[in-house]
């Protein structure tokens, strides 16, 4: 999953098939279809209103035109068609859930599906920005096979999945559920105990001293917590 260099064009191109997909669906579910889903399964939706609706929507676009961004121009690592696989399924799974349980909530925006949309935001910056730093640093010539600490890596060195469960948060917040947490929580402990074990074991192996340093000094996922 680390180490290997290459354009993994079609794995690529699956993963981003998959969450094109998704969001195509969600928008046709939010914005017309729930109660052609409710007649195929018999059972009574309610309708979110529209302001609810229409965010869900752009946060799911937001969403799939950063995801692009990063697998195309700023992911360098190969893709095996394994992950691209799983990650497909997981966000179809995320737009589906986010789209369902917030498309069928009636009640009115308040306050916290506005501070969701700040959360949203935060976040976004936080794995995109943070992203976009290290690969405007790695550009330079003279930083060719070094560890990258600085900018928002230097609060946390998987800043990166920080932001994703912090902007997962925000989502969730908008749908006004309490059952979308679950996707947040998942992927926080998806990272804690899958993602980071792994990327740590790659990153000690490559970058030795400066990498073990680095870890002592540096919080691990939770700027300044964990």
């Amino acid at each position: 999953m680390y180490g290997g260099y290459d354009t993994s064009i079609g794995p690529k191109t699956l993963v981003t098939t998959c969450n094109t997909a998704a969001v195509v669906i969600a928008a046709w579910f939010l914005f017309g279809g729930t109660d052609t889903v409710a007649d195929w399964f018999g059972i009574h939706l309610d309708h979110a209103e529209l302001l609810r609706r229409g965010l869900l929507l752009a946060l799911s676009a937001i969403y799939l035109l950063r995801f692009i961004a990063t697998t195309f121009v700023m992911l360098k690592r190969s893709m095996e068609w394994s992950e691209a696989a799983t990650v497909g399924v997981w966000v179809v799974i995320i737009h589906g859930t986010m789209a369902y349980l917030g498309g069928t909530n009636a009640a009115s925006v308040g306050a916290f599906a506005w501070l969701g949309v700040v959360l949203y935001l935060v976040g976004s910056y936080l794995n995109t920005g943070s992203e976009y730093q290290r690969k405007l640093w790695k550009q330079v010539p003279e930083h060719k096979g070094k560890l990258y600490t600085e900018g928002l890596f230097k609060y946390s060195m998987h800043i990166n999945y920080f932001g994703d469960v912090v902007l997962f948060t925000g989502f969730a917040l908008v749908t006004g559920s309490p059952w979308a947490f679950v996707i947040p929580a998942i992927m926080a402990c998806m990272f804690a105990f899958l993602n980071i074990p792994m990327l740590d074991k790659y990153l000690a192996e490559r970058y030795g001293d400066a990498f073990q340093e680095y870890s002592k000094k540096t919080a691990k996922l939770v700027p300044f917590v964990y």
